[in-house]
């Protein structure tokens, strides 16, 4: 099969940059050797410490441009951890349901170039009954809605500092291009919180009021910020949280830590008191099970790291947080149930984590990035062992491959794409125009190899 490489530009000057760049990654390798070749221990991946020349700033670009791990770094303890894990039968034996919510959980949003009008007309067409079918549709909002300020897009090569801002042409594409429900809340914490500054931030907010969109992360007030929303559909209740591992090289003004939810989550032994409080404040106000949009990890590797699992445990043992979803890391990584005591009822509980979820919405020449996941989830209530439980009783992954079809600057075509119905038609290539078939049998291939979710059993990938 043809090889592909997993960093893919669309115009002349970005295959020359591109082309460049992977040379400098090749002389970056011969001074780092091997030690690129896993992720590196207790890697921060945060701006704001990016200095030049430096080795973790020299390990991102060597990963992004030439040769992301696909190899953990716990030799191998990790691959083979995330290989028995079982999503088949979350609901434990004599669970009695009395009530259930759908939950639809995607990964990042953010401002490509790609994503206007023009070039999105059939974006949603393939999965848009399924994906907003359920009682709660959830994704991360990377990027402000600053409507007064003009829209700044994720450029084709990420070369120096980036600072991002949507547009409402843009949301509504985001938003199921006004042919579908739309999204029932959003995330808005993540790296690009602040990139429109204080006032970005606050606009986003006042944006998603307007259409009347729960959002959580973010907040205007000291008193906003523990008014996160929790959700009640048939009778069940779900508190949302949102927390972020970075803001680039910005930072919440002082005196103003509310804006934004940042902790430092891709830190070994990070304080975690703000998680604590708010599980604890969604417990009294009634909520029966908490989920935590947490934007952390490290991007472009297979796996998450030693580091970052070790947290992730933190945020159930420690916390009592029931469902993580992840993000930033661009590529989709592995789901995980793990077994905890909650500190606050002192059960024992299985949670739930997807390490990331993916970009669902945008369009990186990092093409890992074009296989993101969307999590069809359902949530029961119901009694257990003579008590009341709440629980994640059934979850789907159904992944998606962004399909981008580049003929020049002004004519682009964006679709979403379902992967399964996708590689049952392959031969006849769903009638889409330049399929690029050698790319998607590439990301199957890491689909395949490297995640913990199988939908389908084909010796082609």
């Amino acid at each position: 099969m043809k090889k592909i490489n997993t960093c893919h530009a669309f115009t002349l000057e970005g295959k020359i940059m591109v082309f460049l760049m992977r040379i400098v990654a090749i002389v970056i390798r011969f001074f780092y050797g091997k030690k690129f070749d896993t992720p590196l221990e207790n890697y921060l991946e945060d701006a704001r410490y990016f200095k030049f020349p430096s080795r973790d700033l020299f390990y991102f670009l060597y990963k992004y441009y030439h040769k992301p791990p696909t190899i953990d770094d716990t030799s191998g303890a990790a691959k083979a951890h995330f290989a028995k894990q079982n999503f088949d039968n979350l609901k434990p034996f004599g669970f009695e349901e009395i009530a259930s919510v759908t939950l639809t959980a995607a990964g990042d949003l953010m401002p490509y170039e790609w994503i206007k009008k023009e070039f999105c007309t059939e974006l949603w067409d393939d999965i848009g009954d399924d994906f907003f079918s359920s009682d709660i549709v959830f994704a991360n909002l990377e990027t402000p809605i600053n409507t007064s300020k003009s829209a700044s897009y994720v450029p084709e090569m990420m070369l120096n500092d980036m600072y991002f801002n949507g547009s409402a042409e843009m949301f509504d594409i985001f938003n199921g291009n006004k042919k579908y429900k739309g999204f029932d809340i959003l995330s808005t914490a993540n790296n690009h919180s602040l990139d429109m500054g204080e006032d970005g931030l606050l606009a986003n907010i006042a944006f998603l009021q307007d259409k009347n969109i729960p959002y959580t992360g973010t907040a205007f007030s000291e008193n906003d910020r523990d008014d996160f929303p929790i959700l009640e559909k048939n009778g069940v209740k779900i508190a949302f949280l949102a927390y972020t591992y970075s803001m680039n090289k910005m930072q919440n003004p002082e005196g103003k830590t509310y804006l934004c939810n940042h902790i430092e989550l891709n830190k070994s032994d990070v304080d975690l008191q703000l998680i604590k409080n708010q599980v604890l404040i969604a417990k009294k106000r009634g909520a029966d099970l908490v989920v935590a949009s947490m934007h952390y990890g490290n991007a472009y590797q297979a796996f998450p790291s030693k580091h970052v699992m070790k947290n992730t445990h933190r945020f159930f043992e420690e916390c009592g947080v029931d469902i993580v979803l992840g993000g930033h890391a661009h590529n989709i990584q592995p789901m995980e149930n793990y077994d905890f005591v909650c500190p606050i009822s002192q059960e024992k509980k299985k949670g739930f984590v997807i390490y990331a979820l993916g970009d669902f919405i945008a369009y990186d020449i990092f093409t890992w990035g074009h296989l993101p996941v969307y999590l069809k989830m359902t949530i029961s209530k119901g009694v257990f062992g003579g008590k009341e439980k709440t629980i994640l009783s059934k979850v789907e992954a159904k992944p998606v491959y962004v399909c981008g079809v580049f003929h020049s600057r002004k004519k682009r075509e964006l679709r979403l794409l379902d992967a399964e119905k996708l590689t049952q038609n392959i031969d006849n290539q769903r009638n889409i125009p330049d399929f690029n078939k050698a790319e998607f049998e590439h990301l199957m291939r890491f689909y395949n190899n490297y995640w913990n979710y199988k939908f389908i059993d084909d010796t082609r990938f």
